[in-house]
């Protein structure tokens, strides 16, 4: 199966009905970053404080390199 989500670790031991709201949550997630709502500001927020955090224990993301 072919997608750009980032699979939990564990997503193989998931029950089928798990996996649907996870990729439920995801899709919602992705929606809301894409349309500039509150939520979305909110998540950017997060998502940037946890890059710089990252960032300062010397991790490198490896997907954005290729």
């Amino acid at each position: 199966m072919r997608h750009d989500y980032e699979l939990p670790p564990d997503w193989d031991a998931l029950s089928d009905t798990e996996k649907s709201k996870w990729m439920t949550r995801e899709r919602c997630r992705r929606q809301a970053k894409q349309q500039g709502t509150p939520s979305m500001k909110a998540l950017a927020s997060k998502q940037e404080r946890f890059d710089r955090r990252l960032a300062a224990n010397g991790y490198e993301p490896v997907k954005q390199k290729r």
